[in-house]
C-alpha cells in the first residue's frame, strides 16, 4: 500500500487549511468517525523520538527488492548523541514480529532494569551523551513532547517483550506530567489509536515537587528559576488532578495539588554544576531499584 505523510496532506489541501494543526485535526476526525487508525488510511508522520540503551534490535529476512537487511543494532554503540530514531515499523510489526515487508524485528536486552522515558530531547540528549545507560542499565526513549504513535509502539513493545517497567522523567509542571501520562492513555480524541491500544504502566519518577522542595532546602536555587503557573497550567492541573482522571494515584494527585505552586524545568539543575541532572537520575534511579 503506498503511503503519504500528513506533511503533505496538508500541502495538497493547503486551500482548505489555515495550518498543519488544523489539517491533523481534520485527520484524527476522519480516522475516529470511521473507526480506523491513520496507518489504515496511508498515513505516517515524519520519526519524531529517538531511543539508545541496553538494548538490540535484530532484523532478519530480505526486502522485496532481494535485499538482504539482516543483522543487530546496539543501543550503546552511537553514531550520534540522539541515538536511534524510532520509525513506523513499530506499528507496523504483527504478531509474529514481522513488518509490512516481511523481515522480522526482535528486541533483546542482556541487562537494562528499566525503560526511561524522557519528555524533553535536549535533557535526553544531555544524558545520552553522557552515557547514563553504562552508569545505570537502561533503555532511554524521548518522544520530544508528546509522543507519536511509533513512539508510543516501540514503548509498549519493549515493555511488553522485556518484560521492564517504565519510568517518567518530565518538567516539574503539569505539561511535563500530562506528556507522561499520554503513554498511559492517550484519550478518545485519537480514535482507535488512543486510550489503551499502546498504554504502558508509566511511573512519575520527578521531577515532583517533593524533589525539587528537597533540592531548594539544601542548595537554595535561586529565584529565577521559578516560574508562575499560567491559567492553561491551572486547567490541565485540574484535570490531571480530576477524581476521573486515569493516570495519577490519590497521593500523586494531591502532591500535584497541594505542592506545586511554580514550575520548574529539569534544566534548572545544571545551575548545581554540569553533572548534578545526570547525578540526580542516577541516584534516583538506583534508589527506585534497591
Amino acid at each position: 500500500m503506498r503511503t503519504t505523510t500528513t506533511r503533505e496532506v496538508y500541502y495538497v489541501f493547503v486551500t482548505h487549511f489555515r495550518s498543519q494543526r488544523e489539517c491533523d485535526s481534520a485527520i484524527l476526525d476522519v480516522a475516529k468517525v470511521l473507526g480506523v487508525s491513520r496507518r489504515s488510511l496511508g498515513l505516517s508522520a515524519s520519526p519524531k523520538g529517538w531511543f539508545c540503551g541496553s538494548v538490540e534490535i535484530t532484523r532478519r529476512g530480505t526486502l522485496p527488492s532481494g535485499k538482504d537487511v539482516s543483522g543487530t543494532i546496539d543501543g550503546t554503540a552511537l553514531s550520534s548523541i540522539q541515538g536511534l530514531p524510532i520509525t513506523r515499523e513499530w506499528i507496523e510489526r504483527d504478531e509474529e514480529g514481522r513488518n509490512e515487508q516481511g523481515v522480522e524485528i526482535s528486541v533483546s536486552s542482556k541487562d537494562a532494569k528499566c525503560i526511561l522515558v524522557i519528555e524533553k530531547e535536549g535533557v535526553f540528549n544531555r544524558l545520552s551523551e553522557e552515557r547514563l545507560y553504562d552508569r545505570f542499565p537502561c533503555i532511554m526513549v524521548t518522544g520530544k513532547g508528546f509522543p507519536d504513535l511509533c513512539t508510543r509502539a516501540l514503548v509498549k513493545t519493549l515493555h511488553e517483550e522485556l518484560d521492564l517497567p517504565v519510568l517518567g522523567l518530565c518538567d516539574m509542571n503539569p505539561y511535563g506530567i500530562s506528556v507522561l501520562s499520554v503513554y498511559f492513555c492517550a484519550g478518545d480524541r485519537m480514535g482507535v489509536d488512543g486510550n489503551y491500544r499502546y498504554s504502558v504502566p508509566i511511573e512519575w519518577m520527578g521531577l515532583r515537587p517533593t524533589d525539587f522542595a528537597a533540592l531548594h532546602e539544601k542548595h537554595r536555587l535561586p529565584n529565577t528559576v521559578f516560574q508562575s503557573l499560567t491559567d492553561l497550567d491551572r486547567k490541565r492541573m485540574d484535570s490531571l488532578t480530576d477524581e476521573m482522571s486515569p493516570y495519577l494515584d490519590e497521593d500523586e494527585k494531591d502532591e500535584v495539588s497541594e505542592e506545586m505552586k511554580y514550575k520548574v524545568e529539569l534544566e534548572a539543575l545544571y545551575w548545581l554544576g554540569a553533572d548534578f541532572l545526570g547525578d540526580w537520575v542516577f541516584n534516583k534511579l538506583q534508589a527506585r531499584f534497591e
